[in-house]
């Protein structure tokens, strides 16, 4: 049988799947119509259109998706769709998640540890499925929350990588993947060194809920720096008090500093059991690395725990 050619050998980037999805009734758009319902500059449409001229067809009235389109639409669709609806079956997959999560170990607090309250974390990983991050390849810096179990409960069977210096935390989710038959990279790391080099710009979101303390925070950014790949997403979890708003905006400066462009912002997305210092709450910020981003933490010298070192930040050039 011809191949359709529908196959997609490289992972989808949000912007071509914003692209396919303006185009996904079928209808010839012509191609003003086609940036401002899909939300992507020319350009990007343009390069698509070079990249994949098998999926378009295009003519002086405008662009539609040929049947190849319209299929590799339809397997982005199919990938980002969860395997099982938080819906109706949303108290059901909590369960299990309570089930499975109560063999977990004890919480840590050396390592600055709050986890996040269960509901929380079956959001999260709802989010990361509808969004299509766990198709690009996702990374997990700290996942004493097991929202990477969560995914896999959902139904993601892609490897999913977690760093961690939680030996305990690591085994009980190596006992999941390997109970569950699901691919899973556990990776005993001390984030105060840098990423493997096997790992550099390797994953194409990169999700943490960072030591609360500045220093932390941009330590936590500049490893995901070294993870994301160009075009990559980052999901970062960070609250402040109403009355210590100052933090908050710290946070955020080192957001622009590390060279991400927040998409956007979920006020209290995230519960925690604990965490009274920030109300027991904090935000969810999703940003995307830009020509500019960069590392802050310069890694001479390593002090014992995550808040309590002070990172050089490194020098702007």
């Amino acid at each position: 049988m011809a191949s359709t050619g529908c196959a997609i050998p490289w992972a989808m980037n949000e912007g071509v799947y914003r692209v396919l999805r303006a185009l996904g009734d079928g209808k010839r758009v012509p191609r003003a119509e086609l940036t401002a319902r899909s939300g992507e500059a020319p350009s990007v449409v343009r390069e698509l259109l070079e990249q994949r001229p098998s999926w378009f067809d295009v003519d002086a009235d405008g662009i539609r998706c040929t049947r190849d389109g319209l299929a590799a639409l339809g397997m982005e669709l199919h990938a980002r769709a969860p395997a099982r609806s938080l819906g109706e079956e949303g108290e059901a997959l909590l369960e299990s998640l309570r089930r499975e999560a109560r063999g977990r170990g004890r919480i840590r607090r050396d390592l600055d540890q709050v986890w996040a309250t269960l509901p929380t974390v079956v959001a999260r990983a709802q989010r990361l499925v509808a969004a299509g991050e766990t198709q690009r390849g996702l990374a997990f810096l700290g996942d004493d929350d097991l929202t990477s179990l969560a995914l896999h409960l959902l139904g993601v069977e892609r490897k999913i990588a977690v760093f961690d210096l939680d030996e305990e935390l690591l085994a009980f989710l190596g006992a999941q993947a390997e109970k569950g038959g699901w691919e899973h990279e556990g990776l005993l790391h001390d984030l105060r060194k840098p990423v493997p080099a096997k790992h550099a710009g390797r994953y194409g979101c990169v999700f943490t809920d960072p030591p609360y303390a500045p220093e932390g925070f941009a330590l936590f950014l500049t490893r995901a720096v070294e993870l994301l790949k160009p075009d990559g997403r980052l999901y970062v979890c960070f609250g402040w008090s109403r009355r210590a708003s100052e933090r908050g905006l710290e946070k955020q400066r080192l957001l622009a500093d590390a060279g991400f462009l927040v998409e956007e912002v979920v006020p209290d997305f995230n519960a925690y059991e604990g965490a009274e210092s920030i109300g027991s709450h904090s935000a969810l910020w999703i940003a995307r690395v830009t020509p500019q981003t960069r590392p802050l933490v310069d890694d001479t010298g390593a002090p014992e725990l995550y808040t309590r070192r002070r990172p050089r930040r490194k020098k702007r050039s």
